[in-house]
């Protein structure tokens, strides 16, 4: 499922989205149009490769030591990375 995909690469922000949304609160859809972003960036051709989208992302973070999938994984680009770190300036989620 891709929400449960998308969600490893943020559960914190995926929760603060929920609460908005249960709020109320307008900042849902923010928040969500950026959530979309990164789904739609980390889940395209080979869609299998996400997990290596989400190992880049989560290093970033500072969630994982190394950014590096599974040796039998499909593999993003090391140029996906800058574009991780754009998105997650702008979630405001940028480890250091």
């Amino acid at each position: 499922d891709y929400l449960l995909g998308l969600s490893t690469f943020a559960p914190d922000l995926f929760a603060r989205r929920d609460a908005l949304w249960a709020a109320g609160d307008p900042e849902f859809y923010e928040l969500n149009d950026k959530l979309q972003y990164l789904g739609f960036f980390a889940f395209r051709a080979p869609v299998p490769a996400y997990k290596h989208s989400a190992a880049q992302f989560l290093h970033l973070r500072g969630w994982l030591k190394s950014n590096r999938p599974h040796p039998r994984s499909e593999r993003r680009p090391e140029s996906d990375v800058a574009v991780l770190r754009e998105v997650a300036a702008r979630l405001g989620v940028l480890e250091g």
